[in-house]
């Protein structure tokens, strides 16, 4: 019988399509998660929550109709998402890494820049019971024991700096790309380097879809690898840094770069453009059924089938979406809403009572959401004496 780490880390980070349901006799606007095998978790323990970079539990383990504060902490200035695995909730900062329990916001461990072992964190993910770190300082990559912190194996690339990450837990791989622009295929339980390979500029995010391991970078292109070796599939550029990949099943890879355009390109066509929207996203995109989420400026739901807009909510900062259930989260410059996936009540674009709740919070949320435990984690990056960085969680009301 598997562990339950395994479970959960296994299941937690899947990409899945659902209980071989008929998904093409639903409407355009139903929520379904649209990959190969069904999530089974009540964690977030990547980023972007699965392999596939979706941003999306299609389990409600969010807040849906209200929140209040479960807990906040102060803490050093946002530097990544937060992950959430097996009752912890892990916030990288500028501080270093903090370990809090997702219950309580009480301190189980961390890991500070002025220690040691200091690390400048870019990217956390949760597998099997350890935490891997992409670190800014050396070494570059750390594999912590997930309940206690402690080291248990380093990687030291060519480059100084990891600074992203991405697990599948089927083969399993540890995926981390550099500043540099190397791409490393990992043994996630030793580190042991399986392949290596080279893309322009540097690694800013990882997508994993049908066939390939799409790489973003700050170059502006998008690179398709094989998971299996690092060969090259194709390359394709884009007018700008890469701020968001998501991949879904039969479909291409989606995605974003800071101002726009949102893309769709197509596996099997060497990268082609299916379809290009003006809107744009920050961190990532929520992706669920055929509804693209983006939040630059405001959120927006497009229709993945031709980036069309379905509906538009109100305004957004740069803090990427998160979806759970049937329940959308994303963040202005002073709070955090929950919105329903529909839109609330309309035609089109033009929509009544999509906002579902609404709360304030101190300082500007940042890098995005982890919905886990039925609860919303996330950070804020404060503004000197008159508001503190500080690691939240709301919980249901």
């Amino acid at each position: 019988m598997p562990s339950r780490r395994q479970v959960l880390a296994g299941a937690g980070v899947a990409g899945a399509g659902w209980l071989g349901w008929n998904w093409s006799q639903l409407s355009a606007t139903d929520t379904y998660y649209d990959g190969q095998d069904p999530p089974d978790t009540e964690w977030w323990p990547q980023p972007r929550f699965d392999r596939m970079g979706t941003c999306f539990n299609p389990r409600q383990v969010g807040p849906r109709e209200g929140v209040r504060e479960r807990w906040s902490v102060d803490v050093g200035g946002p530097s990544a998402r937060p992950v959430v695995a097996d009752g912890t909730a892990y916030f990288p900062t500028a501080g270093g890494l903090l370990a809090l329990d997702a219950r309580s916001g009480e301190e189980r461990w961390r890991v500070d820049r002025d220690q040691p072992r200091s690390m400048w964190p870019y990217d956390a993910v949760f597998h099997d019971g350890l935490l891997y770190v992409a670190s800014g300082d050396d070494p570059s990559l750390l594999a912590l024991d997930a309940e206690s912190g402690d080291r248990e194996w380093t990687f030291h690339p060519d480059s100084f700096s990891v600074t992203a990450l991405l697990v599948d837990p089927r083969r399993p791989t540890l995926f981390a790309g550099d500043y540099e622009g190397n791409v490393y295929g990992l043994d996630p339980a030793t580190g042991e380097v399986r392949w290596e390979s080279e893309v322009f500029g540097v690694v800013t995010q990882f997508a994993l879809g049908i066939p390939g391991l799409a790489v973003g970078t700050e170059a502006g292109e998008v690179h398709a690898l094989y998971p299996d070796d690092g060969r090259h599939l194709w390359r394709r550029k884009l007018p700008g840094r890469v701020r968001a990949l998501a991949t879904a099943n039969g479909r291409g890879v989606f995605a974003g770069v800071f101002g726009g355009p949102t893309v769709e390109l197509d596996t099997s066509r060497a990268g082609g453009t299916t379809w290009r929207s003006d809107r744009w996203t920050s961190d990532s995109f929520a992706l669920a059924g055929n509804t693209l989420f983006t939040t630059g400026g405001r959120l927006t739901a497009l229709d993945v089938r031709g980036g069309d807009r379905r509906w538009t909510g109100g305004r957004t900062t740069q803090c990427g979406p998160a979806m759970a259930g049937d329940t959308v989260y994303a963040a202005s410059e002073t709070d955090v809403s929950g919105y329903a996936f529909r839109g609330g009540v309309g035609v089109g674009p033009l929509r009544v009572g999509a906002k579902r709740w609404s709360h304030p919070v101190e300082g500007r949320p940042e890098q995005g959401f982890a919905v886990a435990d039925d609860a919303l984690f996330f950070m804020t990056e404060g503004g000197g004496e008159e508001t503190r960085s500080k690691a939240y969680a709301l919980e249901s009301a």
